[in-house]
């Protein structure tokens, strides 16, 4: 996309977590910002488990978005870069969608131990995850944007073989299961586990991959009607 010598204005990038602008807290995360923010694309970051949570940050400020239909964090140096809160409802290319930013990371002893950044509150907190379920309780949503994946539907062929899983906290995906079938839903699209592919119907995950919302609804559209699919 950035490499295209012709990007409409319209265009809004979406990331699902993870995007590498709030990691450093220094010049690094400024320098990654201002080359984004040159390119004139409306970037929509889903908070991941490798980054600081956005109000957090100096010089965040929420403000209404009408393009996505709710609150978003910004800095006024670059506006371009948006970040959605923790949990959220939005309006986005008209499907009624909910975020859910967040997760645990596997790597957070070795992080510790290397004196690499790891953020505490990584993980949405016990209230979050119960504001969330309250409020969203037998609601529909079209779309579904989370970081993470609920535990029933963990892609473990990608599991990092170094990893004692016994020492992951599993607790957002456990809830997420919880979740998801307090909810009715017809989309749902993560990141967090660095692959490209559909998980389950109606369940795809985003590493490099940049496709349309509108492609992606109406694969799945044309899958319930004929059964047909690409996988």
């Amino acid at each position: 996309l950035y490499n295209n010598n012709v990007i409409p204005e319209e265009t809004a990038l979406i990331i699902l977590g993870d995007a590498g602008l709030n990691y450093y807290s220094g010049k690094k995360d400024r320098k990654h910002k201002a080359e984004v923010e040159e390119k004139g694309v409306y970037v929509y970051c889903v908070r991941g488990n490798h980054e600081a949570r956005p109000g957090e940050k100096l010089g965040m400020h929420l403000i209404n978005d009408e393009f996505v239909g709710g609150a978003v964090w910004i800095e006024d140096e670059f506006p371009h870069i948006r970040y959605f809160t923790e949990w959220g409802i939005y309006n986005i290319e008209g499907m009624h969608t909910l975020v859910i930013g967040g997760a645990y990371s596997v790597d957070k002893y070795y992080r510790i131990a290397q004196g690499f950044k790891w953020f505490e509150n990584e993980q949405l907190t016990d209230f979050e995850m119960d504001s969330c379920y309250r409020n969203t309780k037998g609601r529909h949503f079209d779309l579904v944007l989370a970081h993470t994946c609920p535990k029933s539907w963990q892609p473990t062929d990608l599991f990092l073989g170094v990893v004692d899983q016994s020492t992951v906290d599993d607790t957002m995906e456990k809830w997420l299961d919880k979740l998801m079938a307090n909810i009715d839903w017809d989309l749902y699209l993560f990141g967090h586990y660095h692959a490209d592919r559909i998980e389950l119907p109606h369940v795809e995950q985003f590493y490099w991959e940049i496709e349309p919302l509108k492609n992606i609804q109406e694969r799945w559209k044309k899958y319930d009607e004929t059964g047909e699919l690409d996988w």
